[in-house]
């Protein structure tokens, strides 16, 4: 009997050691990971072409897809020319119900690169084979003095916005009654 009883006293404890370890585990799961860190997993394995190269590949491909992937407030202050806009987190839903051809030539483009990234890797996941991000975005598309247009028509930007995704306040703790 006693045999029995030490026996029980261990698998407790190991059964305690366990759900010891399993509650660490969680509480470091819980941790919020940093701006800087979703970013760079944003951007982890994706492929990015420079502003030089779109160009050559719009003059290229007359069916290549520029795909604004910022806000429709964004797309609509100003935009690249012959950009469609579709939001981030739709963009993989809208693109494989309209646009059928998985080898479809597709630069995808938002503020700085960020949603691009989440965007590129989403498409690909769906199986679009021939995607890629824009390097520095919209960005750097003005910065390098290129024209942009919206209902006004073409443009050129003096100073892009700084604000961005990352950037702005959100009051999550607004008054609900």
């Amino acid at each position: 009997m006693e045999k029995y009883a030490t026996i029980g006293v261990i698998v407790m404890f190991l059964c305690f050691q366990v759900l010891v370890a399993q509650a660490g585990q969680a509480d470091e799961g819980g941790k919020l990971k940093t701006i800087g860190q979703l970013v760079k997993e944003a951007h982890e394995g994706v492929d990015y072409i420079g502003i030089d190269d779109m160009k050559e590949r719009i003059k290229r491909n007359n069916k290549l897809v520029l795909l604004d992937v910022r806000t429709r407030r964004e797309y609509d202050a100003a935009h690249i020319k012959g950009s469609a806009w579709v939001e981030r987190g739709v963009a993989e839903f809208v693109l494989v119900r309209t646009l059928p051809d998985p080898k479809a030539e597709i630069v995808v483009y938002c503020k700085k690169g960020n949603r691009t990234g989440l965007v590129v890797k989403a498409l690909k996941r769906a199986g679009y084979v021939n995607v890629v991000g824009l390097e520095g975005g919209f960005d750097e598309w003005t910065r390098q003095g290129n024209a942009v247009c919206n209902f006004l028509g073409e443009l050129k930007l003096v100073k892009p916005n700084e604000m961005n995704a990352s950037s702005w306040k959100v009051d999550y703790y607004r008054k609900k009654n």
